[in-house]
């Protein structure tokens, strides 16, 4: 694998702004989404301006909507991959059952099918929550990879702690803690060994690409933008590694902050830093990248570490 030390992917999960809403307590918005209108086209025009095609983890029920739908489409057209991130993004899909996980699973599949013409060759779970029955599952599925993990200890502590505050509030966030142990230092592309399978440990037919966390820090869009100073280190750190890097973002990373209500606005730190300020940071990592790597779509490193289509 370290023929691929050369590649980078850019990725978005496409998290809607009821996502955000119920993560920080709040009631639902009415009205279009913000983040998969106004934030998809920010991101498809940016990848645009760089040449690259992405990955783009889809929650499918939003495909129901003509207006998101329509973007998908576009991003189809322009050569960006298209992968699962479930059809209606449980933060607790991690907790299901085998059945129930096969059924979101097929949902998701066809949706995309529909709309691109072949089924994702990529996953990614619900708030990075990742457990051996969904790892089960994705691989029943067909999935060539998952990428599910981000390898960041400090990130699941700050996540807990947000957590456990608004826990003692009158509106407790809608998110899981989550296993630590999806969040340990990982280094990928591998194959996660299958549990029980005995101190050989049996490999399985899909490729786990861990998102990139240098030092256990993620690499991420709200890294990226809320701090230029983290940022721009991060980004140092990630291009030293021997291994194909991903920088992970999601819509509210590149949505216009007159887009967003009020409320929103003022829980989220990352929604106070300017649109241009946040968008020239990102502007700055992706050239820096570029000038290093060569991005891919998360599917074309999968292939290339030996995955393959499993269809």
């Amino acid at each position: 694998m370290n023929s691929m030390a050369g590649l980078a992917s850019l990725s978005i999960d496409l998290d809607g702004v009821r996502h955000y809403r119920a993560i920080h307590g709040l009631e639902p918005q009415q009205g279009d989404d913000p983040f998969l209108t106004a934030g998809l086209d920010c991101f498809l025009d940016f990848c645009a301006e760089f040449g690259l095609a992405s990955t783009i983890f889809v929650v499918t029920e939003d495909l129901e909507h003509e207006a998101i739908a329509q973007r998908v489409r576009r991003a189809v057209s322009e050569g960006h991959e298209i992968a699962c991130h479930s059809h209606r993004h449980d933060y607790a899909m991690s907790r299901w059952s085998p059945a129930q996980l096969g059924d979101e699973l097929a949902r998701s599949i066809a949706a995309i099918e529909a709309l691109t013409g072949h089924p994702p060759q990529g996953f990614r779970a619900p708030g990075y929550n990742l457990s051996e029955p969904l790892l089960d599952a994705i691989e029943t599925a067909g999935f060539a990879y998952d990428s599910s993990l981000l390898p960041s200890p400090a990130y699941w502590g700050a996540r807990g702690l947000v957590i456990a505050l608004k826990s003692v509030g009158e509106r407790p966030s809608a998110s899981l803690v989550g296993d630590p142990k999806a969040f340990m230092p990982q280094r990928g592309p591998f194959r996660p060994k299958r549990k029980g399978s005995g101190w050989r440990g049996e490999r399985r037919r899909l490729v786990e690409l861990p998102m990139t966390a240098p030092m256990g820090l993620p690499w991420i869009g709200t890294t990226i933008v809320g701090s230029e100073h983290l940022g721009w280190n991060l980004t140092r750190l990630a291009l030293r590694s021997g291994k194909p890097i991903d920088l992970e973002l999601h819509p509210i990373d590149v949505t216009p902050e007159d887009a967003v209500d009020a409320d929103l606005r003022r829980v989220r730190r990352d929604l106070q830093v300017p649109f241009r300020d946040r968008m020239n940071r990102l502007r700055r990592t992706v050239e820096r990248v570029a000038g290093a790597r060569r991005f891919v779509p998360l599917a074309e490193v999968a292939n290339r570490a030996g995955a393959g289509a499993s269809r």
